[in-house]
């Protein structure tokens, strides 16, 4: 297991996770969100070999709909 730091709150996933898999776990829609990692954002054809490390840092942006 790793920690990660996501939006402010620790998260403990498997070692080896990429952003997708963490995307998975935490219920995100992934055509809704920008996820940023150590202030590098991470484009969506990136997440699923975009490996997280120990301690990363991890934003977790949701676009929502206004009028």
């Amino acid at each position: 297991m790793i920690t990660i730091t996501l939006n402010g709150e620790q998260l403990d996933i498997n070692e080896g996770s990429t952003v997708d898999d963490m995307l998975n776990i935490i219920g995100a829609e992934k055509q809704q969100v920008a996820v940023v990692v150590n202030e590098n954002i991470v484009y969506p054809e990136n997440r699923t070999g975009f490996l997280l490390q120990e301690n990363d840092q991890v934003e977790v942006l949701v676009f929502a709909e206004g009028g």
